[in-house]
């Protein structure tokens, strides 16, 4: 399949010509041979098959999405029918005609040029000529006289050999090129990698040495907390550049490698922010350089595409220019504005200006003027850069006085950029977690026409997978469906801590959840039935945006204030410290100091949930548990949340066999506290 798909991205831009001229090649041809110039045989079933063959590879941008995946293989097998096969047969069918001698000839010629790779036409040819044989000769009933006529075997050898090696030769050095290029970026990364790391290194070091703010008064330190915010912010500026810089090599790799640009990082940006960031960290020769560059923004706008890649080409033209510059008075312009229907970036400059014959080349790889040690790369990626996004790059300039590139975008909302979403999203992965039957089909029907591929699984599959298990694009995990599993969740969330993906809590607004989230993940909380009904939106929020990571959306349990709370536990001071606590929220409370005081409160005093402690003098709270639930009283059934400071699971097992509904390690942050005595109340 690699050398399939190799051999069609080869061949891809002449595809819809070459699908065009058999569309209509083959019908036309059965006429010019069966009433033009009349021949022995024709087959109008043949032709028909090939024409509409053709059909597929003229229209193939048509096929629906799931099905485009085997163009290439479709491709092959259309060459092989229409030209070896089809050819070759209508020769031995018409006794090896001249005009079907020559036709073949010209068949194999085209067959060179469609099939690039020597070992797959060879093979193609063989078979195909060797199919057409069988069924002209061996299955035919009424076989042609001529079987073959050995004098032509010779020049259709020396034909494709030749033509062949011809070609091979072609394509050696278009592979040498694209070899130099491949050493140029890693020759990049060799050069950019170790400094980078070392100083990553460095700071590592350093971060781990300095307190943070919260014990920058120790004795040890003489840092006030405005040096050491300074100190800070350094390391995060410069953890930042490391992260790009690195992103930048391995784009360059990428899209060298693959004569095409990554876009697996493209996302929404603001064009003034991306200019004015290039702008600012471009490395200037000297302090003035920076002086005659000036940013007009007639319409700010945003598009599609990674700010790496786009800072780069900024470099680029910037370096370029500031190489050319031939006045003390030299200056840079770039112009933000909004044209017949595109967003432009216009970068002129007062430099050198590019000659006629120059222009027509500076786009092509590898070719420079005038620069030493240049790979003539520059450019031509820039072009890339600019396509990969839907849109172009052009130049004009104006000798000795200016030089003017123009970078087109489409509009955000256009639908070039909505065709590109398309394709994002066909290599974008997402795992749902729940069992909400609704939500999963909808999201299996949107992935066959999204295409993107789709992980479904429940709570307890998700638990048993490790933390590199969660590589995903998207999680989705549906909150309705982990209600009353508290633990499990929590342990969920501690393996999701690593991972990458966008972590999305679908949850319902006219339901309660608790708010005990982990404060380490950052979540993209998301309306059950606005993520129904516009889905689209919201992935594209999700995959293209910036969406606010706001757990606060997510509606919380309301604790019911009034109720009354008994506290069963044998040491005064956290008894008392809670008893206050829940006062301050509007509860009731009955203090206990062991169970048997527990029971004896419950007896007289109504009370709507107990906190007990299991470990306590005369009776425990799994002693105290037993005998309230083995009571004949109208209090069996309280709500009796465990309050333990053993999560162990024999402990854990202990409280679940006496009756407790829930439990809660202490000491507890009070928000905690409230979300667990809410749930039971």
């Amino acid at each position: 399949m690699e050398v399939i798909n190799k051999i069609y991205k080869y061949s891809e831009p002449n595809l819809t010509l070459v699908g065009w001229m058999g569309f209509i090649g083959f019908p036309l041809y059965y006429y010019v041979w069966s009433y033009v110039f009349p021949q022995a045989y024709e087959s109008l079933f043949l032709r028909g098959l090939g024409a509409l063959l053709f059909s597929g590879i003229a229209f193939r941008k048509c096929f629906p999405k799931p099905l485009q995946k085997y163009t290439p293989i479709y491709y092959l097998f259309t060459v092989g029918f229409c030209l070896p096969f089809f050819f070759s047969y209508m020769m031995f069918m018409n006794d090896w005609s001249t005009i079907w001698t020559m036709s073949f000839m010209a068949s194999i010629f085209l067959h060179i040029l469609l099939v690039h790779d020597t070992k797959v036409m060879a093979i193609q040819a063989a078979l195909c000529i060797f199919i057409a044989y069988l069924f002209a000769y061996v299955f035919n009933p009424h076989p042609p006289v001529i079987h073959v006529v050995w004098e032509y075997l010779p020049i259709f050898s020396f034909t494709y050999i030749f033509g062949t090696l011809f070609y091979f030769r072609n394509q050696v050095e278009h592979e040498t090129k694209a070899s130099i290029a491949k050493s140029f970026g890693a020759g990049i990364a060799h050069e950019m990698r170790n400094p980078l790391s070392a100083l990553k290194a460095s700071f590592d070091v350093l971060e781990s040495i300095i307190p943070s703010k919260g014990k920058a008064a120790g004795a040890y330190y003489h840092l006030s907390s405005q040096e050491l915010g300074l100190i800070e912010e350094i390391l995060h500026d410069a953890s930042d550049t490391i992260q790009n810089a690195n992103q930048t090599i391995d784009l360059l790799l990428t899209s060298i490698d693959e004569t095409r640009v990554s876009t697996s990082t493209f996302r929404k940006h603001q064009m003034k922010e991306v200019v004015d960031g290039a702008i600012h960290s471009f490395p200037y020769k000297k302090a003035s350089d920076q002086q005659a560059v000036k940013v007009v923004t007639l319409n700010d706008f945003e598009f599609l595409g990674s700010e790496t890649l786009l800072r780069y080409s900024l470099y680029n033209l910037l370096k370029n220019a500031f190489y050319y510059q031939t006045s003390a008075d030299f200056y840079i312009t770039i112009t933000l504005k909004s044209s017949k229907g595109w967003n432009q970036l216009v970068f002129r400059d007062s430099g050198a200006g590019i000659e006629d014959d120059v222009m027509e080349h500076i786009f092509k790889d590898f070719y420079t003027v005038g620069k030493s040690n240049s790979y003539g790369l520059g450019l031509p990626f820039c072009k890339k850069v600019m396509h990969a996004v839907g849109g172009d790059i052009s130049c004009r300039s104006e000798l000795g006085k200016w030089t003017e590139f123009t970078l087109s975008f489409p509009r955000y909302d256009s639908a070039t950029v909505g065709k590109l979403k398309m394709d994002l999203m066909r290599n974008k992965s997402i795992l749902y977690i729940g069992n909400t039957s609704m939500l999963e089909r909808h999201l299996f029907e949107q992935s066959f026409y999204k295409g993107y591929r789709l992980h479904s699984i429940d709570l307890s599959v998700a638990l048993a997978k490790q933390e590199y298990e969660f590589e995903f694009d998207i999680i989705l995990i549906d909150l309705d469906t982990m209600k009353g599993k508290r633990d499990q969740f929590k342990v969920l969330e501690s393996k999701l801590t690593f991972t990458e993906a966008r972590i999305v809590y679908l949850f319902d607004e006219h339901h309660t959840y608790h708010s005990d989230f982990d404060r380490h993940l950052i979540i993209f909380p998301v309306e059950k039935s606005r993520f129904m009904q516009d889905s689209q939106q919201v992935f594209d929020e999700l995959m293209f945006e910036s969406p606010i990571a706001d757990r606060n959306l997510v509606p919380r349990k309301k604790a019911i204030y009034g109720k009354t709370i008994m506290i069963a536990d044998d040491n005064h001071s956290l008894r008392t410290y809670t008893a206050i606590f829940l006062e301050k929220q509007g509860y009731q409370v009955i203090q206990a100091q062991d169970g048997a005081q527990a029971i004896q409160q419950l007896e007289k005093h109504p009370v709507d949930l107990v906190l007990m402690d299991i470990e306590m003098p005369r009776l425990d709270g799994i002693e105290a548990t037993n005998a309230i639930r083995h009571s004949a009283h109208s209090y069996s059934d309280i709500p009796i949340l465990a309050h333990t400071g053993d999560s162990s699971k024999i402990s854990i097992d202990k409280i679940q066999g006496a009756g407790m509904n829930d439990y809660i390690i202490k000491p507890a942050e009070g928000a905690l506290l409230i979300d667990k005595i809410s749930d039971w109340l």
